[in-house]
């Protein structure tokens, strides 16, 4: 997980957020001066260190937020300016909203609302400069990085079709070498990519910044593999194909890879972190506690929604697979016609699918249809972030076409998930294929961090459709 966000594809957007963290500092610091010299206090930079509040920390980080839920962190969305200067405008009003409302419980020397006011025109204006440049410096300018690919006739040009679909990525493929006899699409390798013929021609040449080879099913020579090693001691950076994907795209490539690959992840190895699941555990228990009595009112305006706009009950449940496929009723508000599946029987849903009602349509779209589960959550059934349950007759069509599709049930199945914020819509078993590739990368990199950061792109997705970091 770590390397995934160290990434090439996310380097760009850290030096935004760390430009972001010190333009929001030192927006403070100015309006503070500003506010000084118009109220005539001296000692001004004596004022700043008494007010110096470890708890104007929270000013950033509430500002990041903003940014980051307004999706400002996806560079295909800042490389229009006025886009971006219109919606960081916002970020910032809203987050000034949401520090006005944090530090009214704080005394008033923290942050005064005569600071919070020139604060915010300030660092809209500092920020809309600070990102126009990062559109035109580092996003636009920026040299890709030549990378070589060494592998079998059906894996290089997969490879090389899905780096041209990640966004933001600064990888151009530009050396292949295919180190088998397999029939393979030319019409993937562009004109501007060298061909060789043997790995050692590719080496020698090395006329690359990146070299991703593929380990896993190819016997390199030790004088092949002593070349390569070579390489990263010359400023060259050597990759495994399949690790590389898993970086780059936060999933695990189950069509290029063996079990022996997954039996050697770092993450699939050792015992399971129980501090980590009973804290889990807790959490769900706490947190689904609260927003079911704190959503109650929103639970009653949506019943009465359903039952107004179509026939049937406000509330659906289905027999789901949980933990180690035990099944269990999974309860949702019924965003279908009543029986949709008596004619069509078991399909898979699309976003287009003609059965789902108008208040479906939008429960859907802002993932309110899914609120009942957190009484899934509760009874400890659910937990909040992990693979979406799964029906049986699905699970079981799935399990023979996918390798390892079963060890999506070595967790509990989430309200969310890492899949879910990833992808749209799995409506095939091409989908389904590609969202497990998304859960295995989440199984075998569980922890806090991804929970936290997955609930938030949540948040960012159920508003934007997705982006961000």
């Amino acid at each position: 997980m770590r390397h995934y966000f160290f990434s090439y594809t996310k380097r760009k957007q850290y030096i935004l957020l760390a430009g972001d963290f010190l333009v929001i500092v030192f927006s403070i610091f100015i309006s503070y001066l500003i506010k000084d010299i118009i109220n005539r206090e001296p000692h001004i930079l004596l004022v700043m260190q008494l007010r110096i509040d470890f708890r104007l920390l929270l000013v950033p980080a509430i500002n990041l937020f903003t940014l980051y839920i307004l999706d400002l962190y996806n560079l295909n969305r800042i490389v229009d300016p006025i886009v971006s200067s219109v919606t960081s405008s916002l970020s910032v009003m809203l987050a000034s909203v949401f520090v006005g409302g944090v530090f009214f419980f704080f005394p008033k020397y923290v942050l005064g609302r005569q600071v919070l006011l020139i604060y915010t025109a300030v660092l809209i204006l500092i920020l809309i400069m600070w990102r126009i440049f990062v559109c035109r410096i580092i996003v636009s300018r920026a040299r890709p990085k030549r990378m070589a690919l060494l592998g079998n006739g059906n894996i290089v040009p997969s490879i090389i079709e899905e780096l041209a679909n990640i966004p933001n990525n600064i990888l151009e493929v530009n050396q292949v070498c295919i180190i088998d006899n397999t029939e393979y699409d030319r019409c993937k390798l562009t004109e501007t990519m060298i061909e060789y013929e043997s790995v050692l021609d590719l080496l020698r040449q090395g006329v690359f910044d990146v070299l991703a080879f593929e380990s896993d099913s190819h016997h390199f020579t030790d004088d092949e593999i002593r070349k390569i090693l070579e390489l990263k001691f010359k400023g060259k950076a050597i990759y495994d194909i399949s690790e590389l994907y898993e970086n780059i795209t936060a999933k695990v490539p189950i069509n290029y890879i063996s079990g022996r690959w997954l039996l050697n992840r770092n993450g699939l190895q050792g015992e399971l972190n129980r501090t980590y699941l009973r804290a889990k555990r807790f959490l769900d228990i706490v947190l689904s506690s609260v927003i079911l009595v704190l959503a109650a009112p929103l639970f009653l305006m949506i019943i009465i929604s359903i039952r107004v706009d179509s026939k049937g009950k406000a509330f659906f449940s289905q027999e789901r697979l949980g933990l180690q496929r035990k099944p269990f009723r999974c309860i949702k508000f019924r965003t279908m016609v009543e029986n949709a599946e008596s004619i069509s029987g078991p399909t898979w849903s699309s976003e287009g699918d003609p059965r789902i009602t108008r208040v479906g349509r939008f429960l859907r779209k802002t993932r309110l249809d899914e609120l009942p589960q957190l009484w899934n959550i509760l009874k400890g059934e659910m937990s909040f972030v992990g693979p979406r349950p799964i029906r049986e007759h699905f699970a079981d069509l799935l399990e023979d076409k996918i390798p390892f599709y079963g060890l999506r049930f070595s967790i509990k199945p989430g309200l969310t998930g890492w899949a879910q914020v990833q992808h749209d819509y799995a409506g095939s078993e091409e989908g389904q294929l590609i969202k497990f590739q998304y859960e295995l990368f989440y199984i075998q990199n569980m922890s806090p961090f991804l929970d936290v950061f997955t609930i938030i792109k949540t948040v960012q997705k159920v508003l934007w459709g997705g982006g961000g970091i």
